[in-house]
């Protein structure tokens, strides 16, 4: 700030505008300043942060170097607050780029791999007939994680259904044949394309059937 007893004149401070590292300190809008924070902490990786703090600490050394040029810098209670605005905001800035950053990299750790909206493989199997009668399973597709796999059947109907896994042309487990009721049983599976279908009577070939992907 100018001290009482410290000189200054119109030019002087149009010199020190013309000749401070950043052109004018107009230049560092904030406005601008936040709305590129905002769209680097928006990124999903590390990359934001690195920029939001790249810019905060370019934005110290500048006031740094600009202070030591010129004793009487900032030169105006609005220059002053304009600094005071602009450096609240990088540090707000850097400080959401970190928090943001930080969880999306914990997601992408702690969730499933694979393609986005892929479904993560269970160590289970659950299915449920038609509660009408109706040849079917509630489900066509199903994956689970190689190793021990329970297996779980509703089955509400009065019609008499179970659940039975096969690889190729070779059954690997079944459960219970029930009807109104509810069953479990147990597989060792190993990673493949296997299919799982009721053997009672005819029911697969009318529909009765879908595959198992185990990994």
């Amino acid at each position: 700030m100018v001290g009482p007893g410290a000189a200054r004149t119109d030019s002087n401070l149009g010199q020190w505008c013309a000749d401070s590292p950043s052109g004018t300190l107009g230049a560092m809008h904030p406005t601008g300043v936040a709305s590129a924070a905002w769209v680097f902490a928006a990124a999903p990786s590390k990359v934001p942060f690195y920029l939001a703090g790249g810019l905060l600490a370019g934005w110290a050394v500048l006031l740094g170097a600009t202070g030591l040029r010129y004793p009487e810098f900032p030169g105006s209670a609005g220059r002053a607050r304009l600094v005071m605005l602009t450096t609240g905001l990088l540090v707000a800035a850097t400080l959401t780029a970190a928090v943001v950053t930080a969880g999306k990299e914990g997601e992408s750790e702690g969730g499933p791999s694979g393609p986005a909206g892929a479904v993560a493989p269970s160590s289970s199997l659950q299915l449920t007939a038609d509660p009408t009668g109706q040849f079917a399973y509630d489900k066509t597709h199903a994956a689970v994680k190689a190793g021990k796999v329970a297996i779980g059947f509703v089955n509400k109907s009065s019609v008499a259904h179970n659940v039975t896994i096969a690889k190729a042309a070779r059954v690997v487990a079944s459960t219970k044949t029930i009807q109104g009721a509810t069953t479990t049983a147990t597989a060792n599976l190993s990673p493949g394309d296997y299919v799982f279908f009721c053997s009672v009577d005819a029911h697969r070939q009318a529909g009765m059937h879908g595959t198992l992907t185990v990994r």
